[in-house]
């Protein structure tokens, strides 16, 4: 699909689909029109969450080294948001941005599925663009060698805003080097209909939904209510980060942890797989064909009892159907027996090392690290942070929102692919090729014993390994 260019004034972008989606967010919204402008490019002061003020480029260049007069062309590579507002608010900051330092920025925009092939063809070319971000994929993992070094900018973040959490390194570290910066973190969450689970007819009586056993235990009566409760077991981005949150909340994980041996043959494994089983069984059989948008449909539709998904499903109907959204409640990452953890889409951003304007990349990248919590405003709390100061309390948007103000702790339960192990091309390799979401689908739906599947899973993961070791 060709990109959209965007420059002083962004033209209206065609979404991928038309029905309820992460990518048909909240258009129109406030959010924009009241966030903060560029602090560090106007000279203004944007005080965030962490504590401390946005620098200014005179702050910011005590710390890096000094900021060169910058001129030329900054060409920007990166998906279509979710969250649209985010992407208008993105464009002003830019061009503020561009205008002060005398650069013309332009940002491309093309959706996250086709970013890999992309990436791969500039690299391969060694032309294209100057700053690239890549979402729910391992950008320095894949493509470490064609990677500007930007730890002197990753390590100012961390000194300026209390460190990375764990996820943040195991996504932009390579080798002890940083090649990425982690720019936001994206949780799947438990979002269900209140009214259904607390009917007479299903009988749960929590303020919270809290756990996998509670999901699988309330299924039938949920079913039997006429609202399934709803997850994707196709190739899909959504189903890979769900079923990996079932797996490493019980103790079964793809590797090791160092990362080096497929650990996927265990009791803990073949515990999920009949637990995924049983809990298919009350689900509708379409979630074998689910697209990503597909969860959020569901949910929007009023047949749905739950889904695991970002807050973007939540924050659409809220927009559009607010006699529904008064019924969904927003939880946590759902525990399991040994953990309570989710795995994580994201975005993290890549300078190429074959750049035209290296520096222009690297002081816009510095700037805007400056700005996170206008950009979670303007998100409406999707972009959650990977920075640890960034989590002080209250934090915009949730911390003023009784609804969903518990969300503020969505850090600590949160994981990249490879995990216990590293976030290696190996195991962005197995989340590519849909090495788990077929070993689900396999097994649910009779295809293969639970031995074969196994058998099946552990070749293709060890393909994998091989085919990149770590």
């Amino acid at each position: 699909m060709p990109e959209k260019t965007l420059e002083v004034a962004v033209e209206k972008r065609d979404r991928a689909t038309n029905v309820i989606s992460r990518r048909s967010l909240l258009k129109g919204a406030a959010a924009v029109a009241t966030a903060p402008v560029l602090a560090a490019c106007v000279g203004q002061q944007n005080t965030g969450a962490g504590g401390g003020t946005s620098a200014s480029p005179a702050a910011a260049s005590a710390t890096i080294g000094a900021r060169p007069k910058l001129s030329g062309e900054l060409k920007i590579l990166q998906w279509s948001h979710f969250v649209p507002d985010f992407d208008t608010y993105l464009d002003g900051w830019a061009k503020k941005w561009g205008d002060t330092n005398g650069v013309k920025v332009s940002i491309d925009r093309i959706p996250q599925a086709d970013l890999p092939a992309r990436f791969a063809a500039e690299v391969g070319a060694k032309s294209g663009h100057d700053l690239v971000a890549h979402f729910a994929n391992g950008l320095p993992a894949l493509f470490k060698d064609s990677l500007v070094d930007i730890t002197d900018i990753t390590d100012r973040a961390a000194n300026k805003y209390g460190g990375w959490i764990p996820a943040g390194e195991a996504i932009g570290k390579v080798g002890g080097k940083w090649y990425g910066y982690p720019d936001f973190v994206v949780p799947f969450l438990s979002s269900w209909r209140t009214d259904v689970w607390k009917s007479p007819a299903v009988g749960f009586t929590k303020d919270h939904l809290e756990t996998w056993d509670d999901l699988l235990s309330f299924s039938p009566k949920l079913k039997a209510a006429g609202n399934p409760v709803g997850t994707a077991v196709s190739q899909t981005s959504d189903a890979e980060h769900t079923w990996r949150s079932l797996m490493w909340s019980n103790g079964a994980y793809e590797f090791s942890k160092d990362g080096k041996t497929v650990t996927i043959d265990s009791p803990e494994t073949r515990t999920v797989l009949n637990f995924a089983k049983s809990l298919y069984a009350n689900m509708e059989n379409s979630v074998l064909s689910w697209a990503d948008v597909d969860n959020n449909t569901y949910l929007q539709s009023g047949k749905g009892a739950w889904i695991y998904n970002p807050i973007s499903a939540y924050r659409t109907i809220e927009a559009q159907n607010k006699d529904l959204a008064a019924k969904i409640n927003v939880d946590l990452p759902l525990k399991g027996t040994k953990d309570q953890i989710a795995s994580i889409q994201f975005t993290v951003y890549g300078i190429w090392n074959f750049s035209k304007n290296i520096d222009a990349a690297r002081w816009f990248l510095i700037d805007y690290s400056d700005d996170w919590e206008a950009q979670f405003t303007a998100s409406k709390g999707y972009n959650n942070p990977f920075l640890k100061a960034h989590q002080k309390k209250p934090m915009p948007v949730l911390g003023s929102d009784t609804k969903l103000s518990h969300l503020q702790d969505v850090a600590n339960y949160v994981q990249p692919v490879g995990y216990p192990g590293p976030s290696s091309q190996a195991a962005y390799d197995a989340l590519n090729n849909h090495h788990v979401t077929d070993m689900f689908s396999n097994y649910i739906t009779g295809k293969k014993s639970i031995d074969d599947t196994i058998a099946d899973a552990k070749k293709r993961l060890q393909d994998s390994l091989s085919k990149f070791p770590v």
